[in-house]
This record gives structure tokens, C-alpha cells and sequence, in this order.
């Protein structure tokens, strides 16, 4: 988890509506970049929010929502700045 440095940025409150059923064990969000540098979140989020994440290795910085959902993000790929020069 050296590799990263994340950050929740919450909205305190509870997600509004239902989850997706189709994703009961979190999503994988991949931007289909590669190389790429990826990280596991924490999973579920406490709330509704933003996880914002940065690659200390690369410099790379993302932001991914949540709700606080079985349906949450659980891993993200970013392309890797280091990589791609």
C-alpha cells in the first residue's frame, strides 16, 4: 500500500438508491490503459463519496465514486505515467 497514497473524500451520507445486482462483489475499474499501475481499495466504502488516488511511483492521480454499496469499486487500473514516459 506504499505505492499509493488514497484519500476518501466523504459526502456523509447513505447511498440513495439499490445496487446493481449484477456486480454483488464490487466492480474492477480499468481504464484499459497499459502498462498500467493498480490498486486494491478498501471495500465497501463507509458512505457515499470519492476515493481520490494517487501512485507514488508514477505520479499518477485518479478519483473513483462510491456508495457505499456491495457494488462499490474494489480494484482500479490507471495507466502509468512512468511507463509511457
Amino acid at each position: 500500500m506504499d505505492d499509493f497514497k488514497l484519500t476518501f473524500i466523504s459526502h456523509n451520507r447513505k447511498a440513495q438508491c439499490a445496487p446493481n445486482p449484477e456486480y454483488p462483489n464490487g466492480i474492477v475499474v480499468d481504464t484499459g490503459k497499459r502498462p498500467a499501475c493498480s490498486v486494491d481499495l478498501p471495500y465497501p466504502a463507509d458512505c457515499v463519496g470519492a476515493w481520490m488516488v494517487k501512485c507514488n511511483k508514477c505520479g499518477t492521480v485518479a478519483a473513483v465514486t462510491t456508495a457505499g454499496r456491495p457494488d462499490d469499486p474494489k480494484t482500479l487500473f490507471i495507466p502509468c505515467r512512468k511507463a509511457t514516459g
